[in-house]
């Protein structure tokens, strides 16, 4: 598929090869100039902002060839059953949908100043255009993706694409590997002593038998082969307030991660606290690659407390090659209204990078068991419908 663009800025050459390459799988490339397009015999398309006499035309709006971040006038255009935005006069459609696709996939409005972040510093749903457009638990990206290859398909019949296979992947987050074991006489006897105020016997119960080495059925122990390779995500940070694992020295630390990386998948699980303090992200890998003595490069945030772009820079600088933190804590649906692991785009220094993101559809404990089956069979049915893979967070505890 061949691309006129009269200028090829990092944010153009991003939005069309992750829709092209990575959401109708064929091959992109592009011209600047308007003669070799005009000869070219082969599927293709123009963007510009000025009118190109060829059957596929999309007006562009300057978002793709700016360089700074500008808070959007974001202005919903009422486009067949769809709220949109980046409005155009003229062209094949009447918005311009790689500027709503880079909207989205590069999450353009969390990089605003004035956003006001929850009590954990996140950004939070209510105030993204997807929540807002209502459209937040569909895959808008590839929706659009899809009209625009059936517009090339009408004109070009020999335009070749397909849609991604769909995929369901079991991902887990150990923030606390086991309720009883492996903890110090500390938090032991402040267990005790929590579950004697509220009555829970058996609880305290438990906790001494532990500490007195007997066996005790551990509720959090939930670690067992999957049908499919599974990937877990281990917390290996020191205790604080919000980090509250067993430490990674303990035998019980290391028994465990190394009986998961038999049946399974193991990234890193950077604590609360890196998200601002980001050289811990290197130290806590460290720390689990010297117990695995193998390479950790995959990733989820703790609390999935991240910012843009510090905390995906220093994943970078860390070794990680591939995300999974990219979704809601509270709430389901796709943050970049994606569901293809798709390349990391620094706004601030207006480039295409090496890490992967792999979208987030649910996180375990947002719902009710009720309500999560129900949402959980609406998004696998999205997911099916327009390829991609289906990611879901649960915890061992």
């Amino acid at each position: 598929m061949l691309i006129y663009v009269p200028i090829l800025s990092p944010r153009t050459s991003y939005t069309f090869r992750v829709i092209f390459e990575r959401i109708l799988n064929c091959s992109v490339h592009f011209t600047t100039s308007i003669n070799e397009f005009e000869a070219a015999t082969e599927p293709k398309m123009a963007y510009s902002s000025y009118k190109v006499d060829t059957p596929v035309w999309m007006e562009a709006t300057p978002l793709l060839f700016d360089e700074n971040i500008v808070k959007q006038n974001i202005i919903p255009e009422k486009w067949e059953d769809l709220s949109l935005f980046f409005p155009t006069k003229t062209g094949n459609f009447s918005v311009d949908i790689f500027a709503v696709a880079f909207f989205l996939i590069s999450r353009y409005e969390e990089y605003y100043d004035d956003n006001i972040p929850d009590k954990h510093g996140r950004f939070q749903y209510q105030d993204s255009v997807a929540f807002k457009s209502g459209w937040h638990r569909k895959l808008m990206v590839h929706k659009l993706a899809s009209m625009l290859a059936q517009v090339i398909k009408l004109h070009y019949p020999q335009f070749v694409y397909s849609l991604p296979k769909f995929k369901e992947l079991s991902t887990h987050d150990v923030d606390i590997a086991f309720q009883y074991k492996g903890k110090p006489w500390w938090r032991w006897c402040g267990a005790v002593a929590k579950a004697i105020l509220r009555f829970r016997f058996k609880h305290a119960n438990n906790y001494l038998k532990t500490a007195l080495g007997k066996e005790v059925v551990d509720p959090f122990d939930n670690f067992e082969p999957e049908k499919t390779t599974p990937i877990y995500f281990i917390l290996s940070s020191n205790f604080t307030k919000y980090d509250k694992n067993i430490s990674y020295k303990t035998k019980a630390f290391k028994e465990l991660t190394n009986k998961l990386a038999t049946f399974s998948e193991i990234g890193i699980h950077p604590s609360y606290y890196s998200s601002r303090k980001t050289s811990l992200i290197e130290i806590e890998k460290k720390r689990l690659e010297e117990i695995l003595q193998q390479k950790i490069t995959k990733s989820r945030q703790h609390f999935l407390r991240f910012r843009f772009p510090d905390t995906f820079r220093a994943l970078i600088k860390a070794g990680i090659t591939d995300d999974y933190s990219l979704g809601w804590h509270n709430e389901a649906g796709f943050r970049a209204s994606l569901a293809v692991p798709y390349p990391f785009f620094d706004l601030v220094k207006n480039e295409e990078t090496e890490l992967m993101l792999h979208p987030l559809a649910l996180m375990d404990g947002v719902f009710n068991k009720e309500e999560e089956q129900t949402v959980l069979n609406d998004l696998r049915k999205e997911v099916k419908t327009m390829g991609g893979n289906l990611i879901v967070l649960t915890h061992n505890s």
